[in-house]
């Protein structure tokens, strides 16, 4: 029987990110799946008729998909299609910890991972200006993504001018580390890891390639494919980067994990073709769950 899924994603994300869309619509449409493009902004979801539904804009009671893809980062959204017996890709679960950075920090610290000094801060407290940290302190929204919402504090007016310019309430405070500048992405899909990238950049302490990084392949010792075994173990990802930054040593801390990660490095560094491996875990999910 083919599966009938949805690609979703903004409609703004998707300008940004259509040549990996077209990837999944291409592979995605075959005997074993039929896929079709849904932008979030054409969707209007909750109770009608005291019934969950998927309304278009004039109201109408969408046929609802055997799965979806969802790119538009929307916790609520994933939930609300999970409680519709729809499979998600990233769960809700997932979206949840992963597009929040403390619940996410909060969450890998229990597996015995590196990661830097970090305090979970309302924009109050960091407007009191008071640390236990020294500067240079690195300043990050929670839910910022591709490298922005993330700053560098030289001082307390740094902090006080960052702050006031953003119109968040929650925020976390890191200490630099020691390497800024260079970050390994870990691609992973379901529980194996399928490529890894290094970023770099000269001009700046974050690597991100859409800040202007650069990228090579990179090759994971055992300490680091343990880090990633770790934290693959303890979720239950369809498709994820998890980010590691360096420490004075040369080792591996703790960054973030992506929910819905960006491969254009991945494809840009090597030949895996991770929609098609994304895909084919999907099949497998089924398939496991007999449908």
């Amino acid at each position: 029987m083919q599966l009938t899924g949805w690609l979703v994603y903004s409609k703004e994300d998707y300008e940004r990110n259509s040549s990996f869309a077209k990837r999944f619509l291409k592979s995605g449409n075959n005997k074993k799946s039929s896929i079709k493009l849904v932008f979030k902004d054409d969707i209007y979801f909750g109770v009608f008729r005291n019934t969950l539904c998927l309304l278009d804009k004039v109201r109408n009671i969408l046929p609802t998909p055997d799965f979806v893809i969802n790119r538009s980062i929307d916790p609520l959204f994933s939930r609300h299609l999970e409680n519709m017996n729809i499979k998600v890709f990233n769960s809700s679960r997932i979206s949840e910890i992963c597009n929040d950075k403390a619940r996410t920090y909060l969450e890998v610290s229990r597996l015995g991972i590196p990661m830097v000094d970090t305090l979970f801060i309302n924009k109050n407290t960091l407007l009191q200006g008071n640390f236990s940290f020294e500067y240079p302190v690195v300043i990050k929204t929670v839910d910022g993504r591709s490298g922005k919402e993330v700053f560098l504090a030289q001082s307390r007016d740094d902090v006080l001018n960052i702050v006031s310019s953003i119109p968040k309430d929650r925020f976390v405070a890191q200490k630099l580390c020691k390497n800024p500048g260079r970050d390994v992405r870990v691609f992973v899909v379901g529980k194996d890891i399928v490529g890894a990238v290094l970023r770099q950049s000269n001009v700046d302490f974050k690597a991100n390639i859409s800040l202007g990084g650069s990228a090579e392949a990179y090759h994971l010792n055992e300490v680091e494919k343990g880090y990633v075994k770790k934290i693959v173990e303890h979720f239950d990802f369809g498709m994820v980067g998890i980010d590691f930054i360096f420490d004075e040593k040369g080792h591996f801390l703790f960054n973030e994990i992506e929910d819905v990660a960006g491969c254009r490095t991945l494809y840009m560094t090597s030949n895996v073709d991770i929609v098609k491996l994304y895909l084919e875990h999907i099949y497998d999910v089924f398939k496991r769950e007999n449908f």
